[in-house]
């Protein structure tokens, strides 16, 4: 099973790979002229900007201009940095750690979207599976900011870990059911929250709490292709097969399209363990579903057991 991600006529930026060399350019163009209006030297090469008071990386922002016209590009920059000003004044301002606690998330990231000159100040977050990580974000009313080790210390992980479940576990959703073209079900959470997609670091209790139901001893599939999406199937019936292929097309066409983009894999969840089931091939710009042989197991004794009472 292979997904294509479209291509342009354009050569790829080899350091910001979702833009073209020229697109690629103009970004660093408008992000080197926003720091300068501001009467600060600015230095911004490959995918790094350096200002005097540290770096930053362009991963997120070039994902952010590529789906925009390019007469908003301007403003989108403007945002994106007035947005982190925001929150490295907030972060100068020591918050009660009860505050803290109110406001902490679990948050899913790439895990590629530390640039290696700041992970160092980052080694709490934990590996979820081959293109997520797991991080702890704190909820300010203008802009969301990760917690590094500094802040961690200052409260204690396990606590902080804690109250980021119990809040993401509470984050408010819209939440669907929807039949897919395969003829299984597809349960799929959207929303304006930063913290929808991140919901699959819960599933089981998310599963619970939308449906009624726990999760099948199999566990279900997942796609999170953006910060706004998470699709999930419980293993439960013959139509697996279907789900694999509706699941990964959701999820590689909602990464292309939608702000905020996360991961376009296909992902396992089963007894709080994910497993990624997407093989990349960054050569040919392909995708494929190479599910483990335990998940293999699962899904021809699914496809065996034939048609069953719709629900699953």
């Amino acid at each position: 099973m292979k997904f294509f991600r479209s291509t342009s006529a354009d050569a790829h930026d080899p350091h910001l790979t979702a833009l073209t060399v020229r697109q690629a350019d103009h970004l660093r163009d408008l992000v080197g002229q926003w720091h300068a209006a501001r009467g600060e030297q600015a230095t911004v090469a490959g995918d790094t900007l350096r200002v005097p008071g540290g770096t930053t990386a362009l991963y997120n922002l070039a994902e952010f201009v590529r789906r925009a016209d390019p007469r908003e590009w301007p403003r989108i920059v403007d945002r994106h940095f007035t947005a982190l000003a925001s929150a490295r004044a907030a972060a100068e301002q020591p918050a009660a750690p009860d505050d803290v606690l109110r406001r902490a998330y679990l948050r899913l990231i790439p895990d590629d979207a530390l640039p290696p000159q700041a992970a160092a100040q980052f080694g709490y977050v934990r590996p979820v599976a081959t293109g997520l990580a797991e991080a702890l974000a704190l909820d300010l009313p203008d802009s969301v900011r990760l917690l590094d080790d500094k802040d961690v210390a200052a409260i204690g992980l396990e606590a902080l870990r804690a109250a980021g479940r119990a809040n993401l576990v509470n984050e408010p959703v819209t939440y669907e059911a929807t039949a897919t073209p395969s003829g299984g079900q597809v349960h799929v959470l959207s929303g304006d929250s930063l913290f929808v997609a991140s919901k699959a670091l819960v599933l089981d209790e998310v599963a619970r709490s939308l449906t009624g139901r726990e999760l099948p001893a199999d566990g279900a599939l997942f796609t999170v292709p953006s910060r706004g999406h998470l699709a999930f199937h419980p293993l439960a019936d013959h139509h697996v097969q279907g789900a694999v292929n509706d699941l990964a097309a959701f999820g590689l066409g909602a990464y292309q399209d939608n702000p905020g983009p996360l991961s376009p894999r296909l992902y396992w969840w089963h007894r709080g363990t994910v497993t990624c089931l997407t093989r990349i091939d960054d050569a040919t710009r392909s995708f494929s579903i190479e599910p483990p042989e335990e998940l293999l197991a699962v899904m021809r004794r699914l496809h065996a057991s034939g048609p069953q009472a719709p629900g699953a």
